[in-house]
């Protein structure tokens, strides 16, 4: 059974170094330096203050990287991939809608109050889903 499991174990492995790559890299790079510059934008007191563009620049945001980081996941090599890479920003755009269910309201001034006291306990949820999900493959 110990000897199944290293198998197993050196596969995933293998197949972990076979995705590094240069341009898994570069992607991952430019995927970091989007969300920084991303975050600095949000930031702007001009977003800020506009409830409507801070919602749909947010929104628009967690869109892109989670279409940008599933696209460095699975590599886009055929054209399924493109449609999974599109479906999974898909949902990292409609996760957005927990700050209406947190908040008991469609109102969006009141989801946007009510998610700042409890955004750390979604992200850190979200989070450890990912990392269950990352140690399956």
């Amino acid at each position: 059974m110990a000897a199944l499991n290293m198998a197993t174990e050196t596969e995933k492995a293998r197949a972990l170094l076979q995705t590094f790559s240069t341009a898994s890299v570069i992607a991952s790079t430019g995927l970091g330096m989007f969300c920084f510059f991303a975050d600095r934008f949000l930031q702007f007191s001009f977003v800020q203050h506009h409830e409507w563009l801070r919602a749909v620049s947010d929104n628009a945001v967690h869109g892109m990287v989670g279409l940008w980081s599933w696209a460095i996941v699975i590599g886009l090599r055929k054209r399924s991939d493109f449609y999974e890479v599109v479906f999974a920003g898909f949902l990292a755009s409609v996760i957005d809608l927990d700050h209406f269910f947190l908040a008991g309201s469609l109102s969006l001034k009141v989801s946007l109050l009510s998610v700042l006291s409890k955004r750390a306990a979604t992200v850190k949820k979200i989070i450890e889903v990912n990392c269950l999900i990352r140690t399956d493959m």
